[in-house]
């Protein structure tokens, strides 16, 4: 696997979204109104913060995008290698890299692209909060939005934002979409989240995506005590825009507070300024 290939499923891995922020054409960027919610802001204006500034800020807490190496279900990283990317205070040579990688970068400006047909299909305006935010019972836990959306009944929806190269396409089930850009609309798919019997693996292969992403967007429901998220993508083979639904997964949210706050104190054992 080359390493543009492997970017590309892990784009957010220290990736600056300011610049993808700002290209959006008429982007109403604003924030999130907490109130209810179990989230809070944790860093004004993330913007405003150069990329290897971000990518350092991204050390000190567990993302949204950690959730699968957490977890264990993440094919390209390991809790270990985890632990020990969170302990250090500096970036190495391939974390400054990252950024400038081909598969990143289009990734990166097609954002923009994939919001705007978001939009048009499901009628509904997209919103990127420019802040990060963390976990107001678990400060060890932050995450940054690809996009959410207000539903006047069920209030803040999370809509997670991927580019799909032709090497990620064999780890996705199109026929499982909920919405798909040459066939329109199908039935909403079962909720497979609530299946004790079934492993993330499982549940993600029932809706059709990878498991990284299905824990990524379960931590984002969590987040917005959301009913449900959107996974939208757009295919860089057949060029076609893809959403699919997932219903939320609280059997996982409890595990991965409980394994983020193990693996946190890993963390902390090598390098105690970390300890929050």
């Amino acid at each position: 696997m080359g390493e543009n290939e492997v970017a590309n499923e892990q784009v957010n891995y220290g990736v600056h979204e300011g610049a993808v922020r700002s290209a959006i054409v008429n982007e109403n960027v604003q924030e999130i109104d907490c109130t209810g919610l179990p989230i809070e802001v944790y860093i004004d204006d993330i913007d405003s913060y150069s990329n290897e500034e971000y990518a350092i800020l991204r050390k000190n807490t567990l993302g949204a995008s950690d959730s699968s190496i957490v977890l264990g279900v993440n094919p390209y990283k390991t809790p270990a290698d985890l632990i020990k990317e969170k302990a250090a205070t500096t970036l190495t040579e391939e974390e400054k890299a990252v950024g400038d990688l081909t598969a990143v970068r289009k990734g990166r400006d097609l954002e923009p692209l994939i919001i705007e047909k978001d939009a048009k299909y499901f009628n509904r305006k997209i919103f990127k909060p420019k802040d990060m935010y963390r976990f107001k019972e678990t400060p060890w836990l932050t995450l940054n939005f690809d996009g959410i959306y207000k539903d006047p009944k069920a209030g803040y929806i999370p809509v997670e934002i991927k580019t799909v190269t032709m090497y990620g396409e064999k780890h996705y089930n199109k026929n499982k979409a909920y919405f798909d850009e040459q066939f329109g609309f199908k039935a909403l798919p079962k909720n497979y989240s609530e299946s004790v019997a079934d492993s993330i693996q499982q549940k993600a292969a029932q809706y059709g995506i990878p498991p990284y992403y299905y824990t990524q967007l379960q931590i984002q429901m969590m987040a917005l005590n959301a009913p449900y998220g959107y996974l939208s993508i757009l295919f860089d083979k057949d060029w076609r825009f893809y959403s699919y639904f997932l219903y939320p997964d609280k059997e996982l949210w409890s595990k991965y507070i409980t394994q983020s706050w193990t693996l946190w104190q890993e963390v902390v054992k090598l390098n105690p300024d970390k300890a929050i």
